[in-house]
């Protein structure tokens, strides 16, 4: 019969893999409480009207990268479309409106840490399950600059936690929604003649979206893109005062940045501030972080408070997790997937697997990771070579011996020190060694 493999575009992470994602895992969740983010946890899936209505009809991700599922019960009477989630800050707006966090909550600051899935072309660093750190601030009290930068601070703070530096942070402004409106007519007048011989993909971007045309990878429009004289011009003044607050935010912290006039990111919601975050060594696919503010998400979403005549604040990123593990690996800075179990227990007699599985037993209940051999009556040099693969500190040996004397020996395996411990101390004498 022929072997079932995981899906294109997926991975399985293997116990060997496992500790570098917890050691991602564990230092995120550290800094992100201490900037007072608390974790939030969505459904894999969500009716796909969400997706269409907070990441736009034109962008990539609603026309060519959604994973839509339906139910196949035929007694079934819902009807819904729903689609795995492409990306975590659409399912935490609908949770902060459907739960109306806001009503309680000045600034409601929430983090997530998990899958997410798009059906696009698998490649190095483009999967179609990839797993994303995220970070979002919604509320009244978001509607600040200097909550910009405490953002992008955030997240590069988090990529150095992680023991990356050799990374390039851009930073743009779209300006008010407004501002923003400006921007894609004016656009429009500066490509409309310049795009005429190109394809028909380039005109349908043009016509549906012209803000794709500015991260696109068509080298022609690549080109006529680098010859506008973009800037800042596109915002008002209240929009361009704002992005010099951000600007002066991120001095004060001390985060190198550059300012790209051509950073739109690929979502329709993102007004005012965005940014992305690349590291050279991942090749094309060189974007390790992104994220920017969404000022009327929350109401396009049915959010809001109507008493309120401004929008709801909110900024947020998500940091990709299998690219940061591939640009710790490219660094040499990859953590040891050693399992590091403190002790594996031995013996050389059948009638003595019992009283070992009872010492292994207490040891767990005491906080001491260990374990034991199951092959029955394997000889003393295969149950030592099990522990080195295990990476034990230290193996305790139960043989005849040691049984005679009421005693278990104890052998360091980092300096080869073995010695004789009476077996009604071995749980402290483990306990003060372990101390130092």
């Amino acid at each position: 019969m022929q072997n079932i493999s995981n899906p294109r575009g997926t991975s399985d992470i293997l116990p060997d893999q496992v500790p570098a994602w917890e050691y991602l895992e564990l230092n995120a969740r550290t800094l992100l409480k201490a900037y007072g983010y608390r974790e939030i946890r969505t459904p894999v899936f969500e009716d796909v009207a969400l997706f269409k209505r907070s990441l736009g009809e034109t962008t990539e991700v609603v026309n060519k990268q959604l994973l839509e599922v339906k139910s196949q019960r035929s007694d079934s009477n819902d009807d819904a479309a729903f689609a795995l989630r492409p990306e975590g800050t659409a399912p935490v707006v609908r949770a902060y409106n459907q739960y109306n966090l806001g009503r309680d909550e000045f600034l409601s600051k929430l983090f997530y840490v998990g899958p997410m899935f798009r059906g696009e072309r698998p490649q190095k660093g483009r999967l179609r399950q990839f797993h994303q750190i995220g970070a979002e601030a919604i509320g009244r009290g978001a509607n600040h600059p200097l909550l910009d930068a405490e953002m992008i601070g955030l997240a590069v703070a988090l990529l150095k936690a992680f023991g990356l530096n050799n990374f390039k942070l851009k930073i743009n402004s779209l300006g008010s929604a407004e501002d923003k409106q400006n921007f894609a007519a004016w656009l429009r007048q500066e490509l409309k003649d310049k795009i005429e011989h190109l394809g028909e993909d380039v005109k349908n971007q043009y016509e549906r979206n012209v803000f794709r045309l500015l991260d696109s990878k068509d080298e022609a429009v690549k080109a006529i893109i680098a010859g506008l004289n973009i800037g800042t011009q596109h915002l008002s003044a209240t929009g361009l005062k704002y992005f010099e607050d951000v600007k002066k935010g991120l001095d004060q912290l001390g985060v190198a940045y550059e300012v790209s006039s051509n950073l739109v990111r690929g979502l329709d919601y993102y007004t005012h501030t965005v940014f992305e975050i690349s590291y050279a060594g991942l090749g094309a696919q060189d974007a390790i972080g992104a994220g920017g503010r969404y000022n009327g998400l929350i109401e396009q979403l049915g959010g809001g408070d109507r008493r309120q005549p401004e929008q709801t604040g909110a900024i947020g990123f998500a940091l990709g997790m299998e690219r940061i593990l591939l640009a710790l690996e490219a660094d040499g800075k990859l953590p040891s997937a050693k399992r590091g179990l403190t002790v594996f227990i031995v013996t050389n007699a059948e009638e003595l697997e019992v009283q070992a599985f009872a010492l292994l037993d207490i040891l767990r209940k005491n906080g001491i990771s260990a374990d034991m051999d199951f092959g029955r009556g394997r000889a003393f040099k295969k149950q030592f070579d099990q522990a080195n693969k295990l990476n034990a500190s230290f193996v305790l040996i139960l043989g005849q011996e040691e049984a005679k004397n009421q005693t278990i020996s104890i052998k360091d395996m980092a300096t080869g020190e073995q010695k004789a411990v009476p077996a009604s101390t071995i749980v402290e004498h483990i306990k003060n060694v372990l101390k130092g």
